[in-house]
């Protein structure tokens, strides 16, 4: 029963990506930690012109810079330390639907995980997660680009009490962790964290980062059900297409691409907000792979930057990446099986034809 009205609630519910529009849910979840404290939100109410029945209208979307004001104008008004904390301990698995439910019915904590990181577009977080594995140790690690400040504390605190909380609830067990790193300042409730994570917690790290045994990524959750999860799997994917206008994940890379002028590959997944693995992985998963894009990408725009005579072929080559025109050049022949300046010559002959 509970699955069954969790898929059907989000299946009426449109969801938003970070960059853009995205779900008001996370401001009522701080409403109403506020009204529980007794505090005050009207101000953050009257700061941004979110109400509270809007923020109550189901599917309701929001700009993530609203929401970011929202906090803001929030904690001007209620300089508690601990709220953060408060609101993280407020979420549990269903307040993110499908994805949610994808993680709690997922196999094991590693593929859980693995979920977590490929669909955080459906998520409230600011953050994004990136997941390694070294031997006996496995690193979870939130990433974040906001600058240092109140905002950034509480999103970054509120998010990693969050992850804890779901892992815990997936699990139906506390994570032992190995250590926790946390890219904020300590805060005056930081013993009451420590106590939560059952391990010692550094503070003002360069990055909040937590380290577990990797053993502990292959424990059976409770609550695995392959067919569940595969149905859910594919309702995130058809999520995300159609937060993005239908357009597919490689559709998405190409145009990162572009926008980053073919720096790789690493900078295309930090672009995307996403760890490289798991661009790769998606990118497979529509049977292509980003070495294929990047060389389909180049061939295209090379063809458009040659049929423009105002252009050196040493402009064109830095416009694709290529620090030397000769390897441009030489990567161009093997692509087209003509040269830059053979190609360039056709066009033109093409072009005379069709004006006389």
């Amino acid at each position: 029963m509970l699955i069954s009205a969790i898929m059907d609630k989000n299946n009426n519910h449109s969801t938003a990506s970070h960059t853009g529009q995205r779900p008001a849910l996370g401001l009522l979840i701080l409403c109403q930690t506020l009204e529980e404290l007794g505090l005050d939100y009207e101000a953050a109410s009257l700061r941004t012109g979110l109400s509270r029945s809007q923020l109550e209208t189901p599917g309701y979307l929001i700009r993530s810079e609203q929401e970011l004001a929202f906090i803001e104008a929030a904690l001007a008004a209620n300089p508690r330390p601990d709220l953060a904390y408060l609101v993280g301990r407020r979420y549990h698995f269903g307040v993110f639907g499908i994805w949610g439910l994808a993680l709690i019915c997922s196999e094991n904590l590693l593929q859980a995980f693995q979920i977590a990181q490929e669909f955080i577009e459906l998520t409230h977080s600011f953050v994004g997660l990136e997941l390694s594995i070294d031997g006996t140790v496995a690193s979870l690690a939130l990433r974040d680009h906001y600058p240092a400040g109140a905002v950034r504390n509480f999103v970054v605190e509120r998010d990693l009490i969050v992850t804890l909380v779901i892992a815990t609830e997936a699990a139906a067990q506390k994570i032992p962790l190995l250590s926790l790193e946390v890219a904020i300042p300590a805060p005056a409730h930081a013993k009451e964290i420590e106590r939560m994570v059952g391990c010692p917690v550094v503070f003002n790290a360069r990055r909040t980062r937590a380290t577990l045994s990797s053993e502990i990524l292959q424990i059976a959750l409770p609550q695995s059900n392959a067919v569940t999860w595969s149905a859910c799997v594919r309702q995130c994917r058809e999520l995300i297409a159609r937060q993005h206008g239908e357009r597919s994940f490689t559709h998405r890379v190409e145009r990162a691409i572009a926008d980053t002028a073919f720096q790789g590959i690493q900078v295309v997944a930090d672009a995307l907000s996403l760890p490289e693995r798991t661009l790769r992985r998606q990118l497979q998963h529509e049977g292509t792979s980003y070495r294929a894009l990047s060389q389909k990408l180049r061939l295209e725009l090379a063809q458009q930057f040659l049929a423009d005579d105002s252009l050196r072929l040493d402009q064109v080559a830095e416009k694709l990446g290529y620090s030397e025109a000769a390897n441009f050049s030489h990567a161009f022949k093997r692509w087209s099986g003509l040269t830059p300046g053979e190609y360039r010559y056709s066009t033109r002959n093409v072009n005379t034809e069709s004006n006389l």
